[in-house]
């Protein structure tokens, strides 16, 4: 992502410090580029949260939705918010124990230690929960693609990991 002056673009990065795996440090080296009018706001995406805009053209939504504990909430207001919305995350076709979860419109609440020993990683969605939960506040989906193992992808195995990447376009916005 490259914000600059001259093409018109304005960048928000929106992250948590104390839950960014780097601390916004790529954030800031964005921010320090040349040209760059990115601006880094620390806000917690798991309260009642406020955005530095009321309005955006685009957002991207990337690598969020499993760390937070209430994906429905945050989707929800995002699609009052802008027309387009491109969100990537992590989906599973069975749960660590082997259930198969694939035809089932589910979000599984994972272990604190569970996906990448990491306490922060709240949900893994199934394909269809994923579809659902987009469809339920207010995104229609123009295109899905998934990449990795997408015949037995669980959250505990990175050999094993699947990722989902959408395009939405908001019904709210």
């Amino acid at each position: 992502m490259f914000a600059d002056r001259h093409l018109g673009y304005s960048v928000s990065i929106v992250d948590n410090g104390p839950t960014n795996f780097n601390g916004l440090r790529g954030a800031r080296v964005l921010k320090e580029r040349p040209h760059s009018n990115a601006e880094i706001h620390e806000i917690d995406l798991d309260t009642q949260f406020k955005l530095p805009q009321r309005r955006y053209d685009m957002i991207f939504f990337l690598g969020i939705l499993y760390h937070l504990k209430n994906p429905f909430y945050i989707l929800e207001a995002l699609s009052y918010m802008t027309t387009y919305m491109a969100v990537s995350t992590r989906v599973a076709q069975f749960t660590t124990d082997r259930t198969n979860i694939s035809g089932a419109a589910v979000a599984y609440l994972l272990g604190p230690t569970e996906s990448n020993n990491d306490y922060t990683n709240y949900w893994i969605f199934s394909d269809a929960g994923l579809r659902r939960i987009l469809d339920r506040t207010g995104w229609d989906i123009v295109e899905i693609t998934n990449f990795g193992d997408t015949d037995a992808s669980n959250p505990s195995d990175p050999d094993h990991d699947e990722r989902a990447f959408v395009f939405v376009r908001s019904r709210n916005g």
